[in-house]
C-alpha cells in the first residue's frame, strides 16, 4: 500500500468489527476518509448495538455516507451490492470488507480489497502496533465472532513472526 492515505469504500461487517474493537484509529493510518452507502448506513443501525455509538462519532468525521444511483446486479447481499457499485460509479479502487464471497465480486471487476487482518498487518509493519498487541487484536476479532480458518490464523501467526 503506498504511502499516501486513500479513499474506501466499506461494508457493514468491516465497520462493525473495527467499531466493536475500537480500531478507527488504526484505519485512520492507511484512509483519508471512508465512504459508505446509505445501504450499509442503514444495516449498520438496524439493531440497537454497543458499538452504533463509535460509528456514530465518526459520521461526517471519517465515515461519510453516499447515495449511489446505480446498484450493479450481484448475487450479494444489498450492502455488499451498493458498496461494490459505489466504489464503480466514484472511481475509488479500494473495498474495505471481510465477506469472502463480496470481496471475490469485487476482485473480479478490478476493485483492491482490504479487510481488518490487512488492516492490522499494515499497522504491525509500520510498526504503528507492536506483535503483543496485533495478537490481542486477532483474538479480540476472534472473540467477538470474526470468522477465519485455522489455516489462515497459522498464517498469519507466521507471517508476524518473521
Amino acid at each position: 500500500m503506498a504511502d499516501e492515505k486513500k479513499e474506501a469504500v466499506a461494508n457493514t461487517s468491516s465497520i462493525i468489527f473495527i467499531a466493536k474493537l475500537n480500531l478507527f484509529d488504526l484505519v485512520k493510518n492507511i484512509f483519508s476518509k471512508i465512504l459508505i452507502p446509505k445501504e450499509v448506513i442503514e444495516e449498520l443501525f438496524e439493531n440497537n448495538s454497543p458499538e452504533n455509538e463509535i460509528i456514530k462519532r465518526e459520521l461526517n468525521n471519517f465515515l461519510f455516507e453516499e447515495k449511489v444511483n446505480n446498484i450493479k446486479e450481484l448475487p450479494i447481499d444489498d450492502g455488499e451490492k451498493a458498496a461494490i457499485s459505489l466504489c464503480l460509479e466514484k472511481r475509488i479502487n479500494l473495498f474495505l470488507s471481510d465477506d469472502k464471497k463480496a470481496r471475490n465480486y469485487a476482485k473480479s471487476l478490478g476493485i483492491e480489497v482490504i479487510g481488518i487482518l490487512g488492516i492490522l498487518y499494515y499497522n504491525f509493519k509500520e510498526e504503528t502496533i507492536g506483535k503483543k498487541e496485533f495478537l490481542n487484536f486477532l483474538n479480540k476479532l476472534i472473540e467477538n465472532g470474526y470468522y477465519m480458518s485455522p489455516s489462515l490464523y497459522n498464517e498469519i501467526i507466521q507471517m508476524i513472526n518473521s
